[in-house]
């Protein structure tokens, strides 16, 4: 039904039955038990990184694979090799493919189908998939011809939760019962919804089903094998383009769809560019997640002997004492403790031995380490990263001792390789688990201190898929996907993605060499090239989220596997859709930014600030507090770039921003922490302070805080409800008594924004009626409609009261303290409103409020269509005079003594 992804031939049955029975014994040799944690594995994985190898033998055929061949471009100049580079440095991006055939799209769910999901989906005629212990036997009872997964990502955070590893699992036993039943399907499809953003930036988890279905397309070359990942968060959008690409001709198994266009990766040739000065070498703190043994070892030794950096390396492998046993030979050793008094198994001996032997590698290397950064400068954690209260317990300790960590090396792994027919579940979980999980722990200990820089150590295979390697090729797509998400978030995280390494781990090996010489299919890079390109990715300018490393050899294949593929990657690319420009009216400068974190400064003054004048509070120029979300938005924005502000909450008033003096400048910090990120949503808590100076100008107080208040932000505004207008029956006029002559808060000019407030049955109500001209002097650059919030905010004290001694008629004059929550709704601003001349109607209930209460209370900006601008809930306030309606006197609030008299000023 659907066009086959191509792959083509590299071994015959005979060459990957002998290679799949050497890599059984070296996972043997190296992984040790299930339980093994992130330097037991890592000979098979980074140190070897064996994913350029095919592993698993066809019954129906040969074995297949994706590879590709040399672009015409330069390679990065080595940096301490002698011998030019083997491998090119390849930098991967999601751009625009348009489809190469124009076929009528057929059904997405053709008769015979059978249909996995985690929604609530249900398609008329389609056998659904249970997700418990019954799934293997649905599938051997229904034998599909045909396998769709729909799975939906909108709710999925960056760490994928355990529903969605369930999924996840339930993919991979989905396929292998298909195997199982002698009933494999004529195609199988992946549509991930929610797996995109309009930036082109896909969802972390989304790297877990795309790297699942780029190996089992290798594997299954008789299955029309796809995932489509798609911007949609609904079947119905995405199901066209989804059943259009199961008859297009596919470069790759994996396509994406964002802001209505089709998208296809990109390996570009990019030899990168050194920062000018380098980075922070010394004086710096590294933390090696893995690394103690293998390629990890290697490239940590060569960043000591250059930086000599204080070094903190996470293993599962206890160094313990040297033991004289583990200096006999392998043979020798066995003999010994078959024959012995312990009687040990061969298996169980051979483990013995590699236990004692990963044990002196470690203690060797750390020796190493410590004699060329200084032996106080490398602490070795013992811990199992897949325990996540165990790393949060190091990383706590890691960063009470050092502070800011400037470089995390995520190197943990581990590899088994076998087809989807003799993989065990079991197996699927520890492959996956290890870095996924692993992944997942670190982000989370490391909270709201992430390193500077996030280096994980992935995998040529993430990005081309593996035969044998469903597990392996989705967690270095994961790698992938959740790099590309969070270097769009500002952060500096990147992926490497490593092939085969010639000198170290399984590369090293004598039947490993001799099979690569005999396959002349494979590129085998020398550790020095190796080490040349870690050091080069660390000292980049501009670091790319995804890079991977291939050679001539791999390259050479894709003539036959993909024709146009090299063509499409030679071809420029149109740009992806520019971030909008961040907003800086109260930002002059960021002086503090790390991942998560960012501090700005901006200078208030009289002049530069001059409609400070026109809101006056206690006879100086103040800064409005319903001026406090945009503050707190811009700051949010700055630090996750792309995202929009939705939600202003937990606003607290503590002190006035005043403007003094004409001539000196008021100096304040807005400190924005990010305290959560989500593919929904961020969340960002900010602080806002500053320093009290004397007239003199002496420091009398260290940034006293002025405002705090968390932002939630997301990738577009969110849509507004509806509201019903209130019949004008009953209403009563009230003058607004911030605009008469008064000595507690005055305001005038462009902060007369309402017109017609009144009394209602309901509540209170008023007009929007903004100054345009004052808007667009000096608030044009604003994202929150403030000024609309300012007059808001007012008419919830449109009030008559009873003064005890002084009669009715009084208004009270407040100052806002407290804010629960403001919604903000449809991308308004004070200048979009004014320019646009929208009409809008201002609302606040209930009928009786007392703000300086704890009642709940709200209030609304509603267009004349009905559609919600902005909604305040539960704002609290302190009252500090009131206003006669008819004398327009001016009273102040009563206080009490301190014999606990009231007086009246």
């Amino acid at each position: 039904m659907s066009a086959p992804h191509r792959s083509t031939t590299l071994l015959g049955a005979e060459g990957a039955r002998e290679l799949i029975a050497f890599l059984t014994r070296a996972e043997t040799d190296t992984a040790g038990t299930d339980t093994a944690g992130p330097d037991t594995a890592e000979a098979v994985t980074a140190a070897a990184d064996t994913t350029v190898l095919e592993r698993a033998v066809q019954k129906d055929g040969p074995v297949h694979r994706l590879t590709f061949r040399r672009a015409k471009a330069a390679a990065p100049e080595p940096t301490g090799s002698a011998e030019p580079h083997l491998l090119d440095r390849h930098v991967l991006r999601l751009v625009p493919a348009p489809a190469r055939s124009a076929a009528p799209a057929p059904d997405l769910f053709p008769p015979g189908t059978a249909l996995l999901t985690n929604t609530r989906d249900h398609v008329s005629g389609v056998e659904s998939l249970p997700l418990d212990d019954t799934l293997e036997a649905t599938v051997g009872r229904a034998r599909p011809r045909h396998i769709r997964v729909l799975v939906d990502l909108h709710h999925e955070d960056q760490a994928p939760s355990e529903a969605l590893l369930d999924l996840h699992d339930a993919l991979f036993r989905t396929a292998k019962a298909c195997v199982t039943a002698a009933s494999r399907p004529e195609s199988f499809v992946v549509v991930v919804l929610g797996g995109v953003g309009a930036r082109r930036v896909p969802h972390p988890c989304a790297g877990l089903f795309t790297g699942f279905a780029k190996s089992l397309a290798l594997e299954w070359p008789g299955t029309s094998v796809l995932a489509v990942v798609h911007e949609a968060r609904d079947l119905i959008t995405a199901e066209p383009d989804a059943a259009r690409e199961t008859v297009t001709e596919q470069l790759l198994p994996v396509v994406y769809y964002a802001g209505g266009t089709r998208l296809l990766w990109q390996a570009v040739v990019d030899p990168g560019e050194r920062a000018e000065p380098p980075v922070p070498r010394g004086d710096y703190t590294v933390v090696a997640a893995g690394g103690a043994r293998g390629i990890g070892a290697e490239l940590l030794l060569a960043l000591a002997r250059r930086d000599r950096p204080r070094l903190h390396i996470i293993g599962s492998t206890d160094p313990g004492a040297d033991e004289p046993d583990a200096r006999l030979e392998r043979k020798d050793f066995i003999r010994m403790r078959t024959t012995g008094p312990e009687r040990l198994t061969v298996r169980e001996a051979n483990l013995a031995y590699d236990r004692l032997g990963s044990a002196r590698e470690v203690r060797d290397r750390l020796a190493a380490l410590r004699k060329l950064c200084g032996a106080d400068r490398v602490t070795y954690h013992l811990c199992d990263l897949r325990d996540e209260e165990a790393v949060r317990r190091v990383v706590r300790r890691i960063t009470d001792a050092e502070g800011t960590v400037e470089l995390l090396l995520n190197i943990a792994g581990t590899n088994r390789a076998a087809s989807v027919e003799q993989k065990r579940l079991k197996d699927f979980r520890t492959v996956r688990d290890l870095k996924v999980r692993s992944y997942a722990h670190l982000k989370a200990a490391f909270g709201d201190r992430q390193p500077r820089r996030w280096c994980n150590f992935g995998s040529f295979v993430g990005f081309t898929g593996q035969t044998g390697e469903t597990d392996y090729g989705a967690a270095n797509d994961y790698f992938n996907t959740a790099a590309l998400y969070n270097s769009s978030r500002g952060t500096r995280e990147f992926t490497l993605g490593w092939t085969l390494w010639r000198d170290v781990g399984l590369g090293a090996t004598p039947l490993m060499r001799a099979f690569l010489a005999k396959s002349a299919q494979f590129t085998a890079m020398p550790t020095a090239e190796g080490v040349d390109h870690f050091l080069h990715e660390l000292d980049q300018a501009e670091q790319p989220a995804a890079t991977v490393f291939f050679g001539a050899a791999e390259r050479a294949a894709i003539e036959a596997a993909a024709p146009g593929y090299l063509d499409f990657c030679r071809t420029p690319a149109e740009p992806a859709p520019a971030a909008p420009r961040l907003p800086d009216f109260y930002v002059d400068d960021i002086v503090d930014r790390a991942p998560g974190r960012l501090t700005v400064v901006r200078a208030f003054s009289q002049d530069r600030d001059a409609y400070l004048h026109e809101h006056v509070v206690n006879g100086y120029p103040t800064l409005p507090g319903t001026f406090v979300p945009e503050l707190a938005a811009e700051a949010a924005m700055h630090l996750v770039p792309g995202r929009v502000p939705a939600v202003i909450e937990d606003v607290r008033l503590e002190s006035f921003l005043r403007v003094y003096k004409a001539g000196r400048e008021e100096v304040k910090r807005v400190k924005a922490r990010l305290i959560d990120d989500g593919p929904q949503e961020s969340v960002v808590a900010v602080e806002v302070t500053g320093d009290v100076l004397a007239p003199d100008g002496r420091l009398l107080v260290k940034d006293r805080r002025h405002f705090t208040a968390r932002v939630r932000l997301r990738d577009e505004p969110v849509a507004p409800p509806r509201w019903e207008h209130w019949d004008d029956q009953g209403a009563e006029p009230l003058a607004d008594p911030y605009h008469v002559p008064n000595p507690a808060v005055l305001l005038s000019g462009v902060f007369v924004s309402t017109a017609d407030t009144r009394t209602h049955p309901s509540g209170r109500r008023a007009r929007y009626a903004p100054d345009r001209p004052g808007v667009e002097r000096w608030f044009s650059g604003l994202v929150v409609p403030s000024v609309l919030l300012d007059g808001l905010a007012r008419v919830c004290v449109l009030d008559r009261a009873e003064l005890p001694g002084h009669g009715g008629g009084w208004t009270p004059l407040a100052v806002p303290r407290t804010i629960r929550r403001i919604d903000l709704y449809g991308g308004h601003t004070d200048a979009s409103l004014a320019a646009a001349g929208t009409r809008v109607e201002l609302y606040s209930l209930p009928s009786r409020l007392d703000l300086e209460s704890d009642e709940s209370n709200r209030a609304v900006a509603v267009t004349a269509d009905g559609d919600v601008v902005l909604q305040i809930k539960d704002m609290t306030g302190v009252v500090l005079g009131h206003v006669h309606q008819t004398t327009g006197a001016y009273l102040e609030r009563e206080r009490r003594t301190s014999k606990g008299r009231e007086t009246t000023s």
